[in-house]
């Protein structure tokens, strides 16, 4: 049975390797959207409209985003007008707009996102279905308790996450 310590020493090593993760995926994203000439969170808008699948609501992307509506409707007009997006009328609000991607203007940057998924598949090639769940269940554990501490609602997360196009490879060494 291990001591308290061990325990102890072992939350916090998890928890900086978590750190650790977030701070890479931030890097990734921001280079991705530099190299599309975006900032980080237009990167990540652009990756939530994807793997939606759909088009959005400017509100339901704020959701997803954690940002106000202020921040979606600045983000959203620099999107529009790098070519990446449309704001088209929402068919069933006639007030309201959906946003769409341009899926030519978004190809390159979602290409690196979608190696990078596969990276990550890739790293968890070795473990067993009970070994994901454990991970799963961390991972909601500490997203409902960083949510509470910060008095925020737990972000909602889209849909499964777009499938990788039949063309891409694992390319080691391929940034973001």
């Amino acid at each position: 049975m291990k001591s308290f310590d061990d325990r102890n020493a072992g939350v916090r090593e998890t928890g900086i390797a978590l750190l650790g993760l977030i701070q890479q995926i931030e890097i990734c994203y921001a280079r991705s959207a530099s190299s599309s000439g975006m900032h980080a969170t237009d990167f990540r808008a652009v990756c939530v409209l994807s793997d939606a699948g759909k088009p959005m609501s400017p509100k339901d992307l704020s959701g997803f985003l954690g940002l106000t509506s202020g921040a979606v409707s600045a983000l959203l007009t620099r999107l529009e007008n790098g070519g990446f997006i449309a704001r088209v009328p929402n068919p069933s609000d006639r007030r309201g707009v959906l946003v769409t991607l341009n899926e030519a203007a978004v190809a390159e940057p979602l290409r690196l996102y979608r190696i990078l998924h596969e990276h990550h598949t890739e790293a968890t090639k070795g473990l067993s279905d009970r070994e994901l769940e454990a991970i799963r269940q961390y991972l909601r554990k500490i997203q409902e308790a960083t949510a509470q501490f910060c008095g925020a609602e737990i972000a909602p997360v889209p849909a499964s996450g777009t499938p990788p196009a039949d063309d891409l490879k694992l390319q080691s060494g391929s940034g973001g």
